[in-house]
């Protein structure tokens, strides 16, 4: 009798045993992958300025680089390229992204505006009309992906 009433109990106390351990497994599984999905998009943005920054080798210490544009946006139609670095808009001096979006908010959309970039080592003006801010049309739209000085892409 003591045989078979030790049975069920070993059985029940593995298969709890096998459920706590698959559950655990599972809890280290999500958050390691929440942790290696951060870490590659981080990654990512680097590759994104690094292939940027060898197009341009010698980065200056103020302005915005354009990691991408939106084809059909603004800046793109005024002839703004990837790789070129945003350094003024309408003669005020841009250091990064927080002032380049304090400044565009000064405007909007349809205003026109001028542009100051770095391309090939040499400053160069630009007129941009301003769109509207896709979801908001009150908003300003360069048109714009970019990256300031390592910190993760963002769009404007």
């Amino acid at each position: 009798m003591t045989q078979g009433a030790s049975r069920p109990w070993w059985i029940a106390g593995l298969t709890a045993t096998a459920a706590l351990l698959c559950l655990w497994c599972g809890v280290f599984a999500g958050i390691g992958g929440w942790i290696a999905g951060r870490d590659i998009g981080r990654r990512e943005a680097r590759l994104e300025l690094s292939a940027t920054a060898a197009v341009q080798p010698i980065l200056p210490e103020l302005g915005v680089l354009v990691t991408r544009l939106d084809r059909s946006g603004p800046a793109a139609r005024a002839g703004v390229a990837r790789g070129d670095v945003i350094v003024a808009i309408e003669g005020v001096y841009i250091q990064d992204a927080r002032d380049l979006r304090d400044e565009l908010l000064r405007y909007r959309a349809g205003d026109t505006i001028r542009l100051t970039i770095l391309r090939d080592r040499g400053e160069q003006a630009l007129s941009v009309t301003l769109g509207a801010f896709p979801g908001n049309p009150r908003l300003p739209y360069l048109g714009i992906y970019y990256t300031a000085r390592g910190e993760e892409p963002a769009d404007l």
